[in-house]
């Protein structure tokens, strides 16, 4: 066994039993993991009793016991050890694909997919329903054992069982007419072999093994399994096979040969079986069509079900999302408002006169309302803050470019209303948080963000013109 290599990736320190896994270990990661030694099955290495996750050396050991606190305890084994492991798990996965396939495919299919049942438990609830064959008495069955603790789990063990009681092994004859269930073996250690087979051997060298100490079952048994080559051979023969369970049960009767049949008899016996064997596959087709059409109409119904809920789904959601939006606009809306009427209280030390102006803002077009607020902000300080003015319109117009330019860029649709020169250059003009909210932009906790997910563009280029052109006139 120490004589026997395998590959060790000089990277990672992981181990390949077969130049194949090393390969597509290599061609996956890159020139850097393909770089191999060869270590013998003899050599040690390290498994986390906790995890159970290996180490190919004591500075990997050390490093997982800093990464993860609970690999406390390593045992010392070698990668003979892991390798016998890995065998297990392939044996394993290999168990559990089949069982995946002892079940009907498509009513799996459906289930996981249509149903959105996890695999494991559709593939136990059809293993048990097998007799009932249908996706209605799997989902009862799921129904009923809905509080099982293991019910997503496939364990190694629950496998084994249920491939193991997936019926009775049968055999037919070599015509097909008999089918008969395997014999009772009554054998015991000491019976006599059959006369069938003390008439195969020769008694002469029978006699002689005995004499050497074997008893005369064995004898038989090893001159009939060398089919009478010669003392040496039956010799050899019950020394390799010692310690075999069987050794001392006696041989099984040979089958008895069949009468042969005539010419005529042998056409006529092989035609009878080509036309069962027609009939049987003829049968077996039927059958086929038949639940594929049936599986066809259950698959197609069931698809039908998913894609109207799911536009039921869908329009649900939009009217939510239409409400909320409608919602949070008129909160928005008050907000603003509110903090404007503050802003008065603050600046005049008394509420704002009542007048006509919002009504007329009110019945506005959107249009309208951009030049209406960009001329308010002219009339407000052409002359009390020219220059603040310029600042303001300058940096508005650099917010309504960036969003008009960049329409789908997530970045140009906030302003942070932290910032300090959003605080310094437009907050304090009145009439510039209003132009945009117009523009799109509503009050959230700490920002102006787009209420639309793609902005008005033709509003936004006729707010950038009106700027130029009060920019001009300034």
């Amino acid at each position: 066994m120490a004589s026997q290599m395998v590959l060790r990736c000089t990277k990672t320190g992981r181990v390949f039993f077969s130049t194949a896994e090393a390969q597509e270990h290599a061609e996956a990661f890159g020139k850097e993991y393909a770089n191999f030694d060869e270590v013998s099955l003899d050599h040690k290495v390290w498994i986390c009793v906790e995890t159970g996750r290996p180490c190919y050396t004591e500075q990997d050991m050390n490093r997982m016991k800093m990464r993860d606190p609970d690999a406390k305890t390593f045992e010392e084994k070698t990668v003979a050890y892991l390798g016998e492991l890995q065998k297990k798990k392939d044996q394993a996965a290999d168990r559990k694909e089949k069982f995946f396939k002892s079940v009907n495919l498509k009513k799996l299919d459906i289930m996981t997919s249509a149903k959105s049942h996890g695999k494991n438990r559709a593939a136990k609830a059809l293993h048990f329903t097998k007799s009932a064959g249908t996706i209605e008495a799997a989902e009862a069955w799921l129904a009923e054992n809905a509080g099982l603790p293991d019910l997503d789990k496939l364990t190694d063990e629950f496998v084994i069982e249920a491939l193991g009681t997936s019926g009775d092994v049968t055999m037919t004859d070599a015509d097909g007419d008999v089918v008969m269930a395997p014999a009772e073996d009554t054998r015991k250690p000491g019976d006599p072999n059959p006369p069938e087979i003390k008439e195969k051997v020769k008694q002469d060298l029978v006699k002689q093994i005995v004499e050497m100490g074997f008893s005369e079952m064995r004898a038989e048994k090893a001159l009939y399994k060398t089919d009478n080559a010669g003392l040496e051979h039956a010799v050899n023969w019950l020394a390799e096979h010692a310690e075999d369970a069987d050794i001392d049960l006696p041989l099984l009767p040979p089958p008895k040969p069949k009468p042969k049949l005539s010419k005529e008899e042998a056409e006529a016996k092989a035609l009878e079986l080509q036309k069962k064997l027609r009939e049987k596959k003829a049968e077996e087709e039927r059958l086929k069509n038949i639940e594929q059409e049936k599986e066809r109409k259950e698959s197609t119904k069931l698809m039908a079900e998913a894609q109207v809920k799911f536009k039921e789904e869908e329009r649900k959601r939009e009217i939510e999302r239409q409400q909320r939006e409608k919602e949070e606009h008129e909160r928005h809306k008050a907000e603003l408002k509110e903090r404007l009427r503050q802003d008065y209280i603050e600046r005049f030390g008394c509420e704002p006169p009542e007048d006509e102006e919002k009504e007329t803002v009110k019945e506005m077009t959107s249009k309208d309302k951009v030049a209406f607020f960009l001329n308010k902000l002219k009339k407000t300080y052409k002359d009390t803050d020219k220059e603040g003015l310029k600042t303001c319109l300058a940096t508005l117009k650099i917010y309504i470019k960036n969003l008009h330019e960049n329409p789908l860029e997530p970045k140009f649709k906030k302003l942070k209303l932290e910032n300090k020169a959003f605080q310094t250059r437009v907050a304090p003009f009145d009439g510039a948080l209003e132009l945009l909210d117009v523009l799109g932009f509503e009050k959230k906790e700490d920002c102006l963000e787009q209420r639309k997910s793609t902005p008005d563009g033709f509003l936004c280029g006729q707010a950038i013109k009106f700027i130029d052109l009060i920019t001009g006139q300034l």
